[in-house]
């Protein structure tokens, strides 16, 4: 068994599934008050790597997720739900980056979360381009169609 308590919530204007244009939807997260020591030396940095838990999604259902196209395009080839980042995961769990704008106590304030209101936050780390960027990198050919409005 695997269990996790969440360190803080998100907060924003978000209370649907939305499908784009998160660039620069900007989001508090209300983090644990004992945890506020763990943030000394982040707002050196410009952006995070927010983990969270896709608490609303509906469970994973094999049969229509594990090989589908991404984001439902119709014009897009289905692919496995381990060569996307699809919120439908055997595992509703969310890690995404986000420019970290502020942060006053316990409330961190960022840009470019794709996370709704109330979303449980499980971890925060810095964005370290050593670890978060990899040289020569390569992606499938139908991933900038994806992208297009979501960010």
């Amino acid at each position: 068994m695997i269990s996790f308590n969440p360190i803080g919530v998100v907060r924003n204007d978000v209370n649907k599934m939305s499908t784009g244009n998160w660039a620069e939807a900007e989001s508090t997260i209300e983090l644990d008050p004992d945890l506020v020591p763990g943030l000394q030396g982040l707002a050196d940095f410009s952006h995070v790597v927010v983990v969270f838990h896709l608490d609303r999604i509906p469970p994973f259902d094999k049969a229509k997720q594990l090989l589908r196209q991404p984001r439902g395009m119709e014009h897009l080839a289905p692919v496995g739900v381990f060569a996307q980042r699809t919120k439908f995961r055997p595992n509703p769990i969310g890690v995404t980056p986000a420019r970290l704008v502020s942060i006053k106590g316990n409330v961190l304030t960022v840009a470019g979360l794709d996370a709704m209101d109330g979303t449980p936050v499980l971890d925060i780390k810095p964005f370290i381009p050593e670890f978060d960027s990899v040289e020569n990198s390569k992606q499938a050919d139908w991933v900038p169609a994806m992208l297009k409005g979501y960010f």
